[in-house]
Parts: structure tokens; C-alpha cells; sequence
């Protein structure tokens, strides 16, 4: 017989932490939803706030694992298309692919569980609101924690210019700052309106932070990107054709589908010239041959089929792969991924002054961050046997540095791939006085998915973050050209030839604003300071216990 009434068991989650959960995981709901792809960015101004409420009143272990559940649902869901690429390209089994990619959101997803952590013990430590340590907390995280694809939150805003006008001052950071300071406003504005009629102490406090916030930001936007307009209107521009090949992995990777390939990239370069165009772009890896060495100096001869400038004549900025002349060993022969400018009479690189040795200063660059696991093998782990485990990936030597490529008489911020999200390695580039940034990618990996439109998104805080032009030729889309204010004046499909067939090759004539080289923005100037001070503003607020807590 049982005395008495049976007692829970440890293990049953209680009612409050089954409602806290379900909280956590509706913000990581909100905030995927709110993703340039999907993009109800207006669901921004309350992703927080589910997560907010979830956490409160926790200790940070139990806040660390409630706020965790935020990031394995944004994430998860968000990157959904990662599991694809691991069933469609690197051939795992979904029964593989999935725990990989939960274990990519647990770990991706500590950006919502440290914060959560943090808040909840300053806020027993110091009694602070809500209002100053969130955005200070979610903001400074976001800055210093390891990402294995580097995501800032305030690219839900990617395709509102006028919200994201903030990122010139401490770059991405600061627009995360600003959302997140939005969503801790009208956190404590509704838990205020919850228990008392009349606005008292951080009630109306937070009632002052909405206003500042919300008309603030904005109005900061309109007042910027006017000043920044009348910049454009007197910089000089180029007409530059932007060259989308529109070809798949399985596509590229098809022999006999090869010479068609170039053949479409240099019809449409043609197409483009007719037009006005100064000066053309490829993507990434975009020329599908491999046949420039590290010491080519010029384009194939005229009869050669793989011959690049056919039936067009003005400078190119191409992606291809180039290797060394000669093995210097019996192993494996590891490629760069480059970026060549072929100027109008073929030549490649520049010759010194007695025409014999040749200089890739303005004219090469290679890619300084190709990604772990797909494009390079971290150490220790041999790269030979990782490409004979894993075909569909591939190895490159690293780059030697940001670079300049110089066309036309001006100079051009080469990245290439997934480093125009990279907010450090971009301002490092314009520190080489560039004209406008131009972005070599290929997301053909992801087929045509959400993958696409997160990367343009993140991308275009590069523009506002130094006031320079981003033009991007992406081999499957989406190709763009953002210009300084961060507005995306073009933008092409989004095509998947490996599904649906090989179409060919389109593009577009971008009127590119070339801004002065020598203008430096506040993030230009001071980089990291911004994230500097955040961590500075909370380290002060933690020195400072409430008497209580002593």
C-alpha cells in the first residue's frame, strides 16, 4: 500500500520550466522567421522577448539551459539547409547528417545560452535592469564568441537600410546592440503595464528607452544615409557587368558541360560590354579550367578553346584556382583559391620595369579563409586522407594577406567566398584604401535554399560598416550590387542547374559608385573599440555589487 500521495519525480519537468521552454523556443522561432530569407524582419522587435521572459528570476545554470533551447531552435531550423549539404554533397546519410547538424546548433547556439547565463547572475549581483544588461550582454557575446559561420543578429534587418545605418560606428555589433535594446524596451514596458497601473521607477524608464530606441534609430538612419547619398552623387562611377554562370557543383564538375560553361560566361561578358559596361566580374572558381600556374603572366593564345577574353575586351576580375608550375614533391598538390585581374590586352599581373619578373601585387588575390571541413583540413588532421575519406571536399593553401586588386585605375576590395561576413578580415581590406568591395562566391553547395539570401544578408553590413560599394557575382545567385548606404539596387534568382538543368549564364550592369579610398568610417577607424567598451560598461557594472548582495 502507498502512504500517502505519490511524489513527482525529479526527472518530470515542472509546469513553469515546461512554460519556460516553450517560451525559449518560440524566440528561436521568431527570430529564424525574421531571417533576410524568410524575412519577417518586423518579428525582430519581439524575438526577445519570449527569451527574456523565460529566464527571469533564474539562476544562470538553470537561465544557461533555458536560454539554450532559443539557439537550438533559431539555428536548427535557421540553418536547416546544412543538412542537405551534408546528405547532397559529402554523401552522409540523414541518420548521420542530422546529429551532426544538431551538434553544429548546440554549439552555434551558446550565443543565446551565455547571454542568458550572464544576465541572470549580474542581475542578482548588481540589481540592474534588464534594459542596460540584455543588449550590452547579447552584444558583447556576440563579439567575442568562436562561430563556425559567423552570424550577427542584426542582419534581421539586412533589407532595411534605414535601421542598419548604426553599423558605421562599431560595425554589425552595433545594429544587434540596438535590437536587442528594442526588445529589452518593450520587455519591461509590458511586464511594467502587467503589475501596476501608472509608470513608476523602471516603468517609465523603460517607457523613455522605447522612444529613444524606436525614433532614434531610424531617425539616425534617414540623417545618414542622405549624407551618404549626396557622397554617391559626386563620386565618380564605373559600369561594371556582373557575370552570374548559373552553374551547380554537379554542373561545374561535368566534363563535357565544361566548355559550355565558359562559353556562356564570355557571351554574357560580351552582352554586358555592349552595354556600356567598363569592367566585368566573375564568381568564384567561376573559369572551369585549371590551367594558370602561380607565375602566369597572360591569357592562352587566341586558338587555345579554353582561351579566357573571347568576344570581349575590357578587364576582368575572374575566381579560378592556380597552382605551382612544378611539384616540388611526390604529394598531393594543394591548389589556391584566386582571384586574377586580366587587364584588355590579356595580361595578367604586372611587369617589372625590365618586362621579365612578374608582380601579383595588385593583381592576384588568395583567398585568406577557406572553410574548415570544406575547402581546407585543420590541423593535425592529414589532408590527404580527409580527401580520400570525403571526395566532395577539397584542401587550399591559405592566402598571405588582404590584397587590392587594381582594374580601370581603381582599387578593389577582393573577398572571396563567405569572408565578405567576415567584419575584421573586411575592415583589414579597406585599411588597402579601396574604391568598393567585390565579392567572388560560390553557394552553388546549398542548392537553392535559405542559405543564399542569409549570406547576401550578412553581407551587406560590409558596405555600411565602410562606405564602400559591395558588388557580388555569385556562380548560382544571388549576385547583388549594395551600394554605400547598404541598399541592395540589384539582385538576381537564386538557380540550382544540378536540379533543374543547366540554363547559362545572366547578369547585369551595375553603375558603381568609387568612393574616396582615403575616407574611414568610425568602425573603419577604431575597429574593435566598440566591443571593447561593451565589455569595459560591464565589467564596471559587475564591480559594483547592490547592498543586498554583499
Amino acid at each position: 500500500m502507498l502512504d500517502g500521495p505519490a511524489q513527482p519525480r525529479s526527472w518530470i519537468p515542472t509546469r513553469d520550466t515546461l512554460a519556460r521552454a516553450s517560451a525559449s523556443a518560440l524566440s528561436g522561432n521568431l527570430m529564424w522567421m525574421a531571417a533576410p530569407d524568410l524575412n519577417w524582419w518586423w518579428l525582430s522587435f519581439i524575438a526577445w522577448i519570449p527569451w527574456l521572459w523565460s529566464i527571469r528570476d533564474l539562476g544562470p545554470k538553470r537561465a544557461f539551459m533555458i536560454g539554450w533551447i532559443s539557439g537550438l531552435f533559431s539555428v536548427f531550423v535557421g540553418f536547416f539547409w546544412m543538412t542537405e549539404l551534408l546528405t547532397r554533397f559529402a554523401g552522409f546519410p540523414i541518420a548521420a547528417a542530422i546529429p551532426i547538424h544538431l551538434l553544429f546548433a548546440g554549439f552555434q547556439g551558446l550565443q543565446w545560452a551565455i547571454p542568458a547565463a550572464l544576465l541572470a547572475w549580474l542581475q542578482r549581483r548588481t540589481g540592474r535592469s534588464t534594459l542596460l544588461l540584455a543588449p550590452l550582454l547579447w552584444a558583447g557575446c556576440e563579439a567575442i564568441l568562436p562561430n563556425i559561420f559567423p552570424v550577427y543578429m542584426g542582419f534581421l534587418w539586412a533589407w532595411q537600410p534605414v535601421l542598419i545605418q548604426l553599423a558605421e560606428i562599431g560595425g554589425a555589433l552595433t545594429v544587434t546592440l540596438a535590437m536587442v535594446g528594442m526588445n529589452a524596451a518593450l520587455y519591461e514596458l509590458a511586464t511594467g503595464l502587467m503589475r501596476i497601473r501608472s509608470f513608476r521607477g523602471t516603468h517609465r524608464r523603460a517607457m523613455f528607452a522605447t522612444l529613444i530606441w524606436f525614433i532614434g534609430v531610424p531617425t539616425y538612419g534617414i540623417i545618414r544615409m542622405a549624407q551618404v547619398d549626396a557622397q554617391i552623387d559626386t563620386a565618380p562611377k564605373m559600369k561594371v557587368a556582373v557575370v552570374q554562370g548559373n552553374f551547380g557543383i554537379r554542373t561545374y564538375s561535368t566534363p563535357g558541360l565544361k566548355p559550355r560553361i565558359l562559353r556562356e560566361l564570355q557571351l554574357q561578358t560580351k552582352k554586358l560590354q555592349d552595354k556600356g559596361a567598363e569592367l566585368a566580374v566573375w564568381g568564384e572558381t567561376a573559369y572551369p579550367f585549371s590551367v594558370f600556374f602561380r607565375d602566369s603572366r597572360s591569357d592562352l593564345k587566341k586558338t587555345h578553346p579554353r582561351r579566357v577574353q573571347r568576344h570581349f575586351d575590357i578587364p576582368l576580375i575572374f575566381g579560378t584556382t592556380t597552382r605551382e608550375r612544378k611539384r616540388k614533391t611526390n604529394a598531393r598538390q594543394h591548389p589556391w583559391n584566386s582571384a586574377l585581374v586580366m587587364h584588355r590586352d590579356g595580361k595578367l599581373g604586372d611587369l617589372d620595369g625590365v618586362g621579365e619578373t612578374i608582380r601579383w601585387e595588385h593583381s592576384r588575390y588568395d583567398k585568406n579563409h577557406p572553410l574548415y571541413f570544406g575547402e581546407a583540413v585543420p590541423p593535425p588532421i592529414d589532408p590527404d586522407w580527409y580527401l580520400d575519406l570525403i571526395p566532395s571536399a577539397s584542401h587550399l593553401n591559405v592566402g598571405e594577406g588582404p590584397n587590392v586588386l587594381e582594374a580601370n585605375g581603381y582599387r578593389f576590395g577582393p573577398l572571396i567566398c563567405y569572408e565578405d561576413i567576415l567584419p575584421r578580415f573586411a575592415r583589414d581590406i579597406a585599411d588597402e584604401d579601396i574604391h568598393a568591395f567585390v565579392n567572388l562566391t560560390n553557394d552553388s553547395w546549398f542548392g537553392n535554399s535559405p542559405a543564399q539570401g542569409e549570406h547576401l544578408g550578412l553581407s551587406v553590413f560590409r558596405a555600411v560598416e565602410h562606405r564602400k560599394a559591395l558588388i557580388r557575382s555569385v556562380n548560382a545567385g544571388a549576385s547583388a550590387h549594395i551600394d554605400p548606404a547598404g541598399r541592395v539596387i540589384t539582385r538576381t534568382d537564386v538557380t540550382d542547374s544540378d536540379q533543374d538543368g543547366y540554363r547559362g549564364a545572366e547578369g547585369f550592369v551595375a553603375d558603381v559608385a568609387m568612393m574616396d579610398p582615403k575616407s574611414r568610417t568610425l568602425y573603419g577607424r577604431f575597429g574593435n573599440l566598440f566591443a571593447l567598451l561593451i565589455w569595459l560598461t560591464i565589467a564596471t557594472i559587475a564591480w559594483r555589487k547592490r547592498p543586498s548582495a554583499r
